[in-house]
């Protein structure tokens, strides 16, 4: 049985088989690296360097990955969750954008871990980490799980802006301040998220690939990860496809 009185901190890694499961206690799941994909009968949600996820108690959800990976993922006991604190107010999974508050969290919380944290430490932190997510009942943004739905299509700052009813001046500025980078910085890093994950998980062609996270060209999607990994598609997927 899964029940136990204080808050549990590890870094875990995952894996392409499909478990499905439920348990007592709550997750929070922080990304570190690599992608993780949690689905319910209700939502489907992908964990990376863009999101983290909460899951309340006792809700049955599918995880897996493709991509190698690591997360700091925290379990809650759920006495310690309240309703009235936690998102949503009844079971479910509510995913978060990862801005400038949540990893200044994770580098608390892993701070705690390298300097072989107690409990009482982890508790400490809880009643911020609790504030922080009834901060964010709603979950993603609008725009910003606009963009998470619709990457494989052109996506303008002005359509982005639109869903959350500023101007496009104060909506940059805005996004900056949520995420800590750019709409188009970000629009990119999760087209990379997905191109990883295709180049790992299938056999499609590189340009193929490039039209299926919205790149309208090969050449743009080897730019990408000459930017970001400093390797080509090609060499990316010889040398992290298992």
């Amino acid at each position: 049985m899964d029940t136990f009185n204080d808050i549990v901190a590890e870094k875990r890694t995952y894996t392409a088989a499909q478990v499905t499961h439920s348990h007592h206690h709550a997750h929070l799941i922080m990304p570190l690296s690599g992608e993780l994909t949690i689905a319910t009968e209700a939502s489907h949600h992908r964990v990376n360097e863009q999101t983290l996820l909460y899951v309340s108690p006792n809700y049955e959800h599918c995880f897996y990955a493709t991509t190698r990976n690591e997360f700091l993922v925290l379990d809650i006991p759920s006495g310690m969750v309240s309703a009235s604190e936690m998102p949503g107010n009844s079971a479910g999974c509510k995913a978060h954008a990862l801005n400038n508050q949540w990893k200044s969290i994770r580098y608390l919380l892993l701070h705690e871990m390298e300097q072989h944290h107690s409990r009482s430490s982890l508790r400490d932190l809880f009643p911020y980490i609790s504030r922080c997510l009834q901060q964010e009942k709603r979950g993603l943004p609008r725009s910003i799980q606009y963009i998470h739905e619709n990457y494989d299509q052109p996506i303008s700052v002005q359509k982005l802006s639109e869903l959350e009813n500023y101007n496009r001046t104060y909506y940059s500025n805005w996004f900056l301040k949520e995420t800590g980078k750019t709409p188009s910085v970000y629009i990119q890093e999760v087209r990379l998220s997905e191109a990883k994950k295709l180049l790992l998980s299938s056999d499609m062609s590189l340009l193929h690939i490039a039209m299926e996270v919205g790149l309208e060209h090969q050449s743009s999607l080897t730019r990408l990860f000459a930017k970001h990994e400093q390797l080509t598609p090609s060499q990316y997927r010889q040398q992290y496809r298992t």
